[in-house]
């Protein structure tokens, strides 16, 4: 779907080779072309699996990033299956050795609409939120469902970054639990909104999941409900403890009125 010309242009560029990723406008529009990345140690894996295991939710199980061309196979592989089902995801364009190139979604991210606040940033939360349900509905999964991986379009919504694949290590049900603790642990805390607004949209979304998904996040919500006492000193813990903190609260929230 390239021309000899863009690919001869693409080989001889020495970015993507350094930085592994590289932006392109090409005569056929503009691409992203990813390399490869090296493979990763397991220990992280294996701390977290055994967190997950202790805390009894599997669906927070690490999901292993192979690196090299299985982790190349794995996105390309993926991200075909998920257009396939209907998902809007970048179209693949060319496959190499040692990269691949594929459609350029943008930057405009859940992250920077969400930064603009009022109603467009509530629009867009929205907006995100039901792009994840309709994929769940069509029996799509993703990687790493988080605000950062999901960019919002002129008409719809698409998402990137699928080198993994979580079906290896749990099931399709927990791992579309997954798809909605990773989007409410890095959307909810940026949400400039009374927690009535929020408690009217998870009312709204989640009973439309399936039953399995409901279950598995409700064993979730429960394991992970003591989070929601951390403190909101974002100097203390972080932004990742502010996150996870309003994940927790919210979707304790949830609980008690759906218990």
């Amino acid at each position: 779907m390239l021309s000899a010309r863009s690919l001869e242009v693409i080989e001889s560029s020495a970015g993507w080779r350094r930085n592994r990723v590289e932006h392109f406008d090409l005569p056929e529009g503009p691409v992203v072309v990813k390399g490869q990345r090296p493979l990763r140690g397991p220990w992280a894996h294996r701390v977290l699996n055994g967190l997950a295991t202790l805390a009894g939710v599997p669906c927070l199980k690490a999901v292993p990033v192979h690196g090299g061309h299985l982790a190349q196979a794995v996105e390309v592989r993926r991200l075909r299956d998920l257009a396939a089902a209907g998902v809007r995801v970048p179209q693949v364009l060319h496959v190499a050795e040692d990269y691949f190139v594929m459609e350029d979604l943008g930057s405009d991210n859940l992250v920077r609409q969400m930064g603009q606040g009022g109603e467009a940033a509530r629009r867009a939360w929205w907006r995100c939120a039901q792009y994840l349900l309709d994929a769940h509905r069509a029996g799509a999964y993703f990687s790493q469902c988080f605000a950062r991986n999901l960019i919002v379009l002129p008409q719809g919504v698409g998402a990137i970054d699928f080198e993994d694949d979580p079906l290896e290590v749990m099931s399709l049900t927990d791992a579309q639990a997954r798809d909605w603790l990773a989007f409410f642990q890095s959307s909810l805390w940026l949400l400039d909104v009374p927690h009535r607004w929020i408690d009217e949209q998870l009312d709204a979304l989640l009973p439309q999941e399936s039953p399995e998904v409901q279950r598995a996040l409700a064993v979730a919500t429960s394991r992970l409900a003591w989070l929601r006492h951390l403190s909101n000193n974002r100097k203390l813990w972080g932004r990742d403890g502010i996150s996870i903190r309003a994940a927790a609260l919210h979707l304790h929230r949830y609980r008690l009125r759906h218990a």
